[in-house]
C-alpha cells in the first residue's frame, strides 16, 4: 500500500515489519540475483566460514546489496511510483548482516518541498543495531 498524499508530512515515521534474512533467503538472492551461476564466485564472505573470518567477521555476511534491496522494496512498498520513478536513495552499509538477523526498516520524513519529500532512512538489527543508514528523496505527485 502506498502512503497517501496526507500522510507525507514533516515528522512522519514509517517502520516496516521485521524481515527475517535468514540463509535461504541470502542464499537466493546470492544466486539469482548479485551472482547468476556463470560467474558466482566460491569461497568468499558471504558464503565461506574461513573467508569470513580471514577478512574480520565472525561469521558469513549477507550480501550489502541485500539490505539495500529491503530499503528500496519499503519505499516502493509505502510511496509507490513516488519513489519508483524519480525517488533516489544515498546509504551506507555501517555494520555487517548475519543471516539469521532480524531486518527492521525505519523512514522519518525531514522536509517536504514542493515537489520533493527528503527522508532519513535506516535499518536496524534485532539487537538494535543500525546496519545501514542514509536518506532518500521521493516525488510528492504519482505523475
Amino acid at each position: 500500500m502506498s502512503a497517501s498524499p496526507g500522510e507525507i508530512r514533516i515528522g512522519a515515521e514509517l517502520v516496516s515489519p521485521p524481515y527475517l534474512l535468514d540463509a535461504a533467503a541470502a542464499k537466493a538472492y546470492l544466486e539469482g540475483i548479485e551472482q547468476p551461476p556463470l560467474r558466482r564466485p566460491r569461497g568468499n564472505i558471504h558464503d565461506n566460514k574461513d573467508a569470513a573470518k580471514k577478512a574480520g567477521f565472525v561469521a558469513p555476511i549477507a550480501a550489502g546489496e541485500q539490505t539495500i534491496a529491503i530499503v528500496a522494496q519499503f519505499l516502493a512498498d509505502n510511496f509507490g511510483m513516488r519513489f519508483v520513478r524519480g525517488g533516489r536513495i544515498d546509504v551506507s552499509l555501517t555494520r555487517p548482516v548475519f543471516y539469521g538477523d532480524t531486518l527492521t526498516t525505519h523512514a522519518k520524513i525531514v522536509s517536504v518541498g514542493p515537489q520533493r519529500a527528503e527522508l532519513q532512512i535506516h535499518v536496524e538489527n534485532q539487537r538494535s543495531a543500525q546496519v545501514l543508514t542514509g536518506s532518500a528523496t521521493i516525488r510528492l505527485s504519482d505523475a
